[in-house]
């Protein structure tokens, strides 16, 4: 998912990238290429302009411009050329092909690439085809029947040469079209040490990261238990890549310098999957409010390290969650043993 503007998937595709090259390997990044959109997930031509004009809507509509701009123009001119994602696509033969990381097989969503049969590993010109930690998100059996492709990926994916996971869900789908048993592993944003790539410090003390996707912390007791306990504790609201108008301070920086702002925070309330492995990474005080559209896969991270008391059912309950301390000693020791996992697995497969 190398292509999608957001710094989680900068850093898994880094990371991926960066693992497989230590293993001796040149690496080079297959662009998506679009498929058909299918049923209620079809987009029109003008998507793009009412989800700008959506999130332009509001006094501070100038403000809201501005950090547009400047987290896409920073994407496309700097962040995207440095990974290595070109323009267009390629007809060279690959060794082998890893589809992967994120909800590449997530195809009940709203996408610019829709159904594309190539992140299933159609059309592809490599001897290999495999996997690594991918996702179907919220994309179920049914769902996958109700748009009448469920046949067509369960032949896809038996064509792949050995499928690897990351959520329970996508393993039941995978073990449902194919009857086979899928490895499951972690996302690679725990199994890469960004050390020597990430500053020393930040130019923030005692503040709170917000780590949220326009569109998503809206509800008005959400913000005030977010902005009441920031307050209570003398923290500076930050949020990272979006302006949101009740937070304190908006900041866009380079993807590695996401990680020193979350490794130096006092703590973090996110939504989202990869607010939610940073925080666990470097081993911080966290709350997650789950949402339906990532309940898969983020409720099985949480799952996995036995931070379930982490996920905020109820927005009051923000206080006692961040103020119970996590043990991280047993965390840490999971994600060493699922980092070697995985990089047998890569290893093994490549």
């Amino acid at each position: 998912m190398q292509e999608v503007k957001n710094y989680g998937s900068f850093l898994q595709a880094f990371s991926l990238k960066s693992n497989i090259e230590a293993l001796g390997h040149q690496c080079k990044f297959v662009n998506i290429i679009p498929g058909e959109q299918l049923g209620d997930y079809k987009i029109s031509k003008l998507h793009k302009v009412y989800l700008l004009l959506e999130r332009l809507c509001g006094w501070d509509f100038i403000k809201r411009l501005k950090y547009i701009y400047l987290f896409q123009s920073r994407f496309v001119k700097e962040f995207l050329p440095e990974l290595g994602v070109g323009n267009g696509t390629t007809t060279e033969h690959f060794d082998t092909v890893v589809i992967g990381s994120d909800e590449v097989f997530n195809c009940a969503q709203k996408t610019w690439f829709g159904f594309s049969r190539q992140l299933f590993g159609e059309g592809l010109n490599a001897n290999k085809v495999i996997t690594y930690a991918a996702s179907f998100g919220a994309t179920t059996v049914s769902k996958l029947q109700e748009l009448g492709i469920k046949n067509v990926v369960s032949r896809l994916l038996n064509n792949l040469n050995m499928i690897s996971v990351r959520d329970a869900n996508s393993k039941d789908v995978v073990e449902t079209l194919t009857g086979k048993v899928p490895d499951k592993h972690v996302d690679p944003v725990l199994i890469y040490d960004y050390t020597r790539l990430m500053p020393n410090s930040v130019d923030l003390k005692n503040y709170m990261i917000v780590y949220t996707y326009p569109g998503r912390i809206t509800d008005k007791d959400e913000i005030n238990a977010i902005r009441s306990y920031a307050k209570d504790k003398g923290l500076q609201l930050v949020s990272i890549g979006h302006y949101f108008s009740w937070c304190d301070k908006t900041i866009v920086p380079h993807p590695f310098d996401v990680l020193a702002y979350f490794k130096y925070a006092t703590c973090i309330v996110t939504d989202t999957f990869h607010g939610s492995v940073f925080s666990i990474k470097f081993n911080k005080q966290f709350c997650t409010i789950v949402r339906g559209m990532n309940s898969n896969k983020l409720t099985h991270l949480l799952e996995q390290f036995g931070l379930s008391g982490r996920i905020a059912n109820d927005v009051r309950d923000l206080p006692v969650i961040m103020e119970t301390p996590i043990d991280y000693v047993p965390v840490n020791r999971k994600i060493a043993e699922e980092r070697q996992r995985s990089i047998n697995y890569l290893k093994g497969n490549l």
